[in-house]
């Protein structure tokens, strides 16, 4: 379902419960994708999201660079022989203790695939044997990818809410409203959403106005 119709069925319902505040579209977008990111967050941590293959989008082309891992800002990092991170910061990403919204991360001929992993077990690894290899792993550290190896590109399928974001990542952003991307939310709990979004709307008190109701749709 498109974000346009989300809002679009959320503005509809409560025109029939007589509300008379004007609503801006954002506002509604912004109420509902709320309420959807703590149903995909739970999904996430009950490791169920990645059954729902269409919340996915594949980026083609991630770009890293290389960084000294002494002056990285990453203490664990600083044994590292060679330390790479992502030239992008993925705004919106989710990342909880059990996965993030990465399904997959992978080099773009398909022939090696990275596993993420967490510092702590970095830590762990990397003091149990001195000839550790940790090249098949990954860690996200405030929205930005690195691999403790010299990489150049990656691909991946991640799930992020604003596919315009997503798509401008790999410079595919196409030309055309925020509002007619994909309302990204699991199918199982898209109803529920709709339907706490309209009572919470309802029941709030102060409604804020589309302060840039003249603007075109994709200046967030």
């Amino acid at each position: 379902m498109l974000r346009s119709e989300v809002v679009s069925r959320v503005s509809n319902q409560l025109r029939t419960l007589k509300k008379d505040e004007y609503l801006g579209r954002r506002f509604i977008l912004k109420t509902a994708e709320s309420i959807a990111l703590k149903f995909i967050t739970q999904a996430i941590s009950r490791r169920s999201i990645s059954r729902d293959s269409s919340l996915y989008t594949e980026v083609g082309c991630i770009t890293f660079e290389p960084v000294d891992s002494f002056t990285c800002g990453v203490v664990d990092f600083k044994n590292c022989k060679e330390l790479s991170k992502s030239t992008v910061k993925f705004e919106g990403l989710i990342n909880t203790r059990y996965g993030s919204s990465i399904k997959e991360l992978y080099s773009i001929d398909r022939e090696n695939t990275f596993t993420q992993s967490t510092l702590y077990q970095y830590r762990n690894d990397s003091q149990r044997s001195s000839d550790y290899s940790d090249i098949d792993y990954y860690y996200i550290i405030d929205g930005y990818i690195y691999v403790p190896a010299n990489i150049k590109t990656l691909s991946a399928l991640i799930l992020m809410q604003d596919q315009y974001d997503l798509a401008a990542l790999s410079g595919s952003a196409p030309c055309k409203s925020a509002f007619d991307f994909d309302f990204i939310c699991p199918d199982s709990v898209l109803e529920d959403v709709i339907s706490y979004t309209i009572q919470q709307i309802s029941v709030t008190k102060s409604i804020p106005s589309d302060e840039k109701a003249n603007l075109n749709e994709n200046d967030k």
